[in-house]
């Protein structure tokens, strides 16, 4: 039907006339929780179907209506007529009396306050008139239709409630029955012309199925969801299909269920929250659906990446993945899908706690995405960035030996073509020697690490500077203790750091002169 908008072509499958923790259903009433979560064991179980329609409806009206129009009918019906004389008797009055004007996306209030329906609530309301006088009846679903039957003796009597004159008892060649789906607007002339009638034919009528009173409800509030869907109103629009799938799964109920997510998930002026919410509530039929868990996934990504921009929403998001995980339908393609957004998410926090200087929560973090994603060259990268920082903050505040495990550590892990851990552990190497003093006495503790360090970074600006004083300083304790050989030697050794050094070097020219 590609010549109408989708959300129509999804909502004429069954009509003719031929943040907070993970979203819950919401429902009007507890019996119609009971009805749609433990159907069997439900006091609504056993109602007729339009009795179920306004169990499930807030409609003030509904039964006033449904109790007039039944007693109406006990004064037409006699006891004695056959079944088949009281449906067709059911059948007249109700076009006459109740079926005015027929509407495409009639609900149960516009039969109920306006006289006005279509294919779901007219057969609903007319098997519920049957059921009242002990017709035996039977509901059918096509791919575009829903109609009924009533059993006399031996005969099945087909009742189309959307032909007001030739309806009961109703029998049709396949070009009549396109033609009423033509007529109705189910299906345009073009595709009629292009498709042909036999192939639109086996599309829209051949394949008929026997369905229940359940099952018809399930198809209205299917219908339900798609009108409610089409104003926005998104997250009644989820619960309702929520509660026709519970009831009836089936691959058009996901098909559909899969275009409300998508409008709703594209519409760019509602909040990640109120997406947050809907996702939520899409997670109570994803687990056995593989259409609605592909259709979740794939808008998860943008989701998860709006929530991410507010660091208050960090909790919610993580919550989300779990509850994504332990709701969804596993395969190769979701795995890695979930797997891509976790590292995402880890990804951030460990951003974000590095913008806190919270360099520990920004370590564990990056694990965590590093240990889902071990070749992402970009993660290691960044992993080997917030580790140096890390210790670098640990020597500052003098967790000299912490710091220098952990340097040593990544060192040993990335033995070349990172600076970033040279550079930590010159700098991890001097924050220890600046606490120790520049005396004679620790010589043998300084002068070893100040070799250690130029054999990682022998370019280092820092460690080319300090190492000048601290030769400077123990030579200059040499010279007043007259050991002019040795302050010499600590001169010549403080010039291979750096050459140039011209305090080094005045103290040089200065001892050689004095040995002179």
């Amino acid at each position: 039907m590609k010549n109408l908008g989708l959300l129509l072509l999804v909502l004429l499958f069954f009509c003719t006339t031929a943040v907070s923790a993970q979203g819950q259903i919401n429902f009007i009433s507890d019996s119609e929780r009971s009805f749609v979560t433990d159907f069997e064991n439900s006091s609504l179980k056993d109602l007729p179907s339009f009795k179920q329609f306004l169990a499930t409806s807030e409609i003030s009206s509904g039964e006033s209506f449904y109790s007039t129009h039944l007693a109406t009918l006990r004064s037409k019906i006699r006891d004695r007529d056959s079944d088949k004389k009281k449906a067709e008797t059911i059948f007249k009055y109700l076009h006459d009396e109740v079926f005015l004007q027929y509407e495409l996306n009639a609900l149960v209030s516009d039969l109920s306050e306006r006289w006005t329906y279509n294919c779901v609530t007219a057969t609903s309301f007319f098997v519920s008139m049957a059921e009242e006088f002990g017709i035996p009846f039977q509901i059918y679903e096509t791919p575009a239709h829903v109609y009924a039957s009533i059993r006399h003796r031996n005969e099945e009597v087909i009742v189309e409630l959307t032909a007001p004159k030739d309806g009961f008892d109703f029998s049709s060649n396949m070009e009549s029955l396109l033609q009423t789906l033509v007529d109705n607007k189910l299906i345009s002339r073009d595709e009629l012309a292009e498709k042909g009638a036999e192939q639109l034919y086996q599309e829209y009528v051949a394949k008929t199925i026997p369905i229940s009173k359940k099952q018809l409800l399930a198809i209205q509030y299917h219908n339900d969801a798609l009108i409610k869907a089409s104003g926005e109103n998104y997250e009644e629009a989820y619960d309702q299909m929520n509660k026709a799938i519970k009831l009836y799964p089936n691959d058009t109920f996901s098909e559909a269920f899969k275009y409300i997510v998508t409008i709703s998930q594209l519409n760019f002026t509602l909040e990640a929250d109120k997406k947050y919410l809907l996702i939520s509530k899409l997670l109570e039929s994803t687990k056995n659906d593989s259409t609605l868990t592909y259709s979740l996934v794939n808008h998860l990504g943008e989701l998860i990446e709006d929530l991410l921009k507010f660091e208050e929403n960090f909790d919610l998001v993580n919550e989300l993945l779990q509850n994504v995980e332990t709701n969804v339908i596993s395969d190769t393609f979701i795995r890695s899908k979930l797997n891509e957004y976790y590292v995402y998410m880890y990804t951030v926090f460990a951003q974000n706690s590095s913008l806190k200087g919270e360099t520990l929560e920004a370590k564990r973090n990056i694990e965590k995405a590093l240990t889902l994603s071990p070749d992402n060259s970009r993660l290691t990268t960044y992993y080997i960035s917030v580790t140096s920082n890390h210790a670098t903050k640990l020597s500052q505040i003098g967790l000299f030996e912490t710091a220098r495990s952990t340097i040593d550590e990544l060192a040993t892990n990335y033995p070349a073509g990172y600076p970033i851990i040279k550079e930590a552990r010159v700098q991890i190497i001097l924050d220890a020697l600046v606490s120790i003093p520049m005396v004679i006495e620790n010589e043998s503790k300084l002068v070893p690490e100040l070799e250690l360090a130029y054999s990682i970074q022998p370019d280092n600006i820092y460690l080319k500077s300090f190492s000048a004083t601290v030769f400077h300083e123990l030579a200059m304790q040499q010279v007043r203790r007259s050991n002019y050989q040795k302050a010499k030697n600590l001169i010549l050794d403080g010039l291979k750091y750096n050459s140039s050094d011209p305090t080094l070097l005045s103290d040089l020219k200065l001892i050689n002169e004095i040995m002179e």
